[in-house]
């Protein structure tokens, strides 16, 4: 990123730091003005049509065949040929049951044209005819009429279960989304490596500075309208190397330094910015300027006929991190929801196949992801534990994984550490899907891919990948005590919640609505003070770390049961900068409370907060259900950066929740993905298990099935083929890496 305040903390993302709090109130456009104008084109009701009715994809149960292509030329197209409005190629085809379809066709270059689709069934497919804008036409040089399609099918798009909420394949095998952001670069080759490495997930960004957006090319003018074929051919190797590799990645389609000035800036470049003679005055007119949403719609039935046959293709990520987007700091958030409203309903429109649209990351933005099939929040944070277990999915009702995460700048040597925890805190999660680890280039630097098929192993051969469940009632117990230490969750705005009170084993529930910014006078409304109940087991220590501050300055006082017993004072000084304070407090045992409160100008972000001793030596985490449980415990002494402690031996293990009846636990050893000890033990009827817990050097699994039930093989997609790659290529201008997470 090229924002000037450095990410150290977490964040859901926000953008207090670059360029001030968001104001999300009134709008200046109305949505209805907006909506019109939508649909366009010559097909009524879509690009594919059997007979007279959209498709909405196969038959439930049943997956796709190979990806067939024809292409054909067609002379004296007149118009822009990448303009659907202007030239509506469609082919149609008699499928094997005698039904007809009809596909879009997308121009390559020259006369020469293309179609595309995903067969549903075996048997002969005939081209029949192909139509420029709903009449006939006359082409030439078709390469093939008829192609008989036979096999096996493979599982299909992506979908969504509606019982369990979690990702299904057409054919109604699961998927578990495990994986990390390849976003720019050398992306067929980083899938390559992904896929060796286990991985099933991935996420590329449509981004001028690597050559992959469409009609934006670095050092290169491009007609209005005109989008660039080498470009596309990029494209086309990208998802050839995803279906080879057994990845299924979300495109993402904006991102928001296009269209903004404070937030990694891209739009002093931007061909449409009427400095650099396009026709927007300002990047907030991208969301409702009539030919800017014209020539988007356009664009965006390109990719869906050039690229919607591919079941690699995961989602539609409409923007990346639209809340940095000028268009949201300058309270214009009606046009982004009626943007994102419309645009999704455009893609459902026009992709035959029911893909998936989502959009990222800020989830206080009211009504932008109401239309969003599942939710991708991002995270930045000292402890991601404690970020990824403390999200409440259930209140957010929509599947959620995080689409980006990565540690607050602790630097390459931890990134092996953040990993591995990413990993095995978000796949025992009641998410249902991994968090996804944002830098790229030092998971390849590292040689970190081998990290992802342990955690794959365990959702595969434990049946995890459909298994929904609720966050684990489990306990442990040790001989020794450890430091708590979680992180506050939740994006820049203001919270309903003022206090958490905080287990004796656990980071407290519901931290994502406590958020990083600790508000002073300035927006003192919004979050002023976070007020923690705690029970010391013994005399202690609390803390809590400050990343950031505010150009105005800030006043950060603890407070014990009323008491101040500890504070820290930053001037002000010319632009907000990056801290790394540590406040500290003496404890007495028992119960108290404790809140930290900013008297001072603005805000600070809290890195997180320590509690020593306080819990376990042993932390637990997972999901459960009536019949199963999926937990990581990691060892506390050493689970953060820089720290090793010594073998928790005899601890103990205890889960609620269970069905009455006898249980097979199996501990794993998560580094080298495999099976390493089971035992069997009984839910009595208040439906709890007693466990002797392995010594525990830093960290263990363990996965709870009944003891006559087989653990289920899951959908992990297998990778085939290897590749090598160079560095992951950077965006121009790119910051200094510890002032940036963009910078991969």
């Amino acid at each position: 990123m090229r924002c000037s305040l450095p990410w150290s903390a977490v964040l859901l993302v926000c953008v207090a730091g670059c360029g001030g709090a968001p104001d999300l109130g009134a709008s200046r456009t109305s949505a209805s003005a907006f909506e019109s104008g939508l649909s366009g084109g010559h097909a009524r009701t879509g690009a594919w049509q059997r007979g007279d009715a959209p498709s909405g994809g196969g038959p439930a149960g049943r997956g796709r065949y190979a990806r067939v292509e024809v292409s054909f030329e067609l002379e004296g197209v007149r118009g822009n040929p990448f303009d659907y409005t202007e030239n509506d190629v469609q082919v149609s085809i008699q499928r094997p049951d005698g039904q007809r379809m009809r596909v879009p066709a997308f121009f390559d270059g020259g006369t020469t044209w293309r179609a595309r689709w995903a067969p549903d069934a075996p048997g002969r497919y005939t081209v029949v005819n192909v139509t420029l804008n709903n009449t006939p036409a006359e082409h030439q040089k078709l390469d093939r009429r008829e192609i008989e399609v036979s096999g096996t099918a493979g599982p299909g798009f992506v979908r969504i279960d509606a019982r369990t909420g979690r990702f299904r394949f057409e054919d109604g095998s699961p998927y578990f989304p495990i994986g990390m952001n390849t976003a720019w670069g050398d992306v067929p080759a980083l899938l390559a490596k992904l896929g060796q490495g286990g991985g099933n997930w991935a996420r590329v960004w449509m981004c001028h500075w690597s050559g992959a957006n469409l009609d934006w090319v670095m050092n290169r003018r491009l007609a209005v309208g005109e989008l660039d074929l080498g470009v596309a051919r990029w494209w086309d190797r990208v998802i050839e190397a995803a279906e080879k590799n057994g990845i299924y990645f979300q495109l993402v389609l904006q991102h928001h330094g296009q269209y903004s000035t404070r937030v990694n800036p891209n739009w002093s470049e931007h061909p449409w910015n009427r400095a650099n003679g396009g026709w927007l005055a300002t990047p907030d007119e991208f969301f409702s300027n009539p030919r800017a949403l014209a020539l988007t719609r356009a664009k965006y039935r390109y990719i869906v006929a050039r690229w919607g046959a591919s079941p690699a293709v995961m989602a539609w990520e409409l923007f990346n991190e639209v809340q940095f987007t000028d268009a949201v700091a300058n309270r214009n958030l009606r046009e982004v929801q009626a943007w994102h409203r419309a645009m999704a309903r455009f893609l459902r429109q026009h992709d035959p196949y029911g893909r998936l649209v989502t959009s990222s990351s800020d989830l206080a933005l009211t009504g932008v992801f109401d239309d969003m099939d599942f939710l991708q929040p991002h995270a930045y944070a000292s402890d991601l534990v404690s970020v990824i277990t403390g999200i409440d999915t259930a209140r957010l009702r929509r599947p959620t994984f995080f689409g980006e995460v990565g540690p607050d700048g602790a630097g390459p040597l931890e990134d092996a550490r953040y990993l591995h925890q990413v990993l095995w805190s978000s796949v025992v999660s009641t998410m249902p899907g991994a968090a996804q680890y944002w830098a790229w280039d030092r998971v390849e630097r590292a040689g970190l891919f081998s990290a992802f098929r342990p955690a794959v192993e365990f959702v595969r051969r434990n049946g995890l990948a459909g298994r929904a469940g609720a966050r684990a009632a489990a306990t442990v117990t040790t001989a020794d005590r450890g430091a708590l230490r979680f992180a506050p969750a939740g994006p820049w705005g203001a919270s309903r919640r003022v206090q958490w009170t905080v287990p004796p084993g656990a980071a407290p529930e519901g931290l994502d609505q406590m958020p990083a910014f600790l508000q002073g006078e300035a927006h003192r409304a919004l979050f002023r003070a976070a007020v923690l109940r705690v029970d010391y087991p013994s005399d202690g220590t609390f803390s809590v770390r400050i990343s950031q501050v505010a150009r105005a300055g800030a006043r950060v006082v603890v407070l014990v049961d009323g008491a101040p017993v500890a504070e820290r004072a930053w001037p002000a000084s010319g632009t907000d900068r990056s801290v790394s304070e540590t406040l500290t407090a003496s404890v007495v045992s028992g119960r108290r409370e404790i809140r930290v409160e900013n008297r001072g100008a603005d805000w600070v972000v809290v890195a997180g907060f320590e509690l020593d001793p306080y819990a376990p030596a042993l932390a637990v985490t997972g999901r459960s259900g009536n019949d199963f449980a999926a937990l990581w415990l990691f060892n506390r002494r050493g689970a953060y950066p820089g720290g090793e402690g010594a073998p928790v031996k005899g601890a103990r293990l205890s889960v609620a929740g269970l069905r009455p009846g006898v249980y097979r636990a199996e501990w794993w050893d998560t580094r080298a993905g495999t099976a390493t000890a089971s035992t069997s033990a009984t839910a009595a009827r208040d439906g709890r298990i007693e466990l002797e817990v392995p010594e525990v050097a830093r960290d263990i699994a363990v996965a709870i099935t009944p003891a006559a039930v087989t653990p289920a093989a899951g959908a992990a997609a297998r990778p085939s083929g290897q590749r090598t790659s160079p560095a992951s290529q950077r965006p121009p201008q790119a910051p200094p890496r510890e002032r940036s997470r963009r910078d991969p």
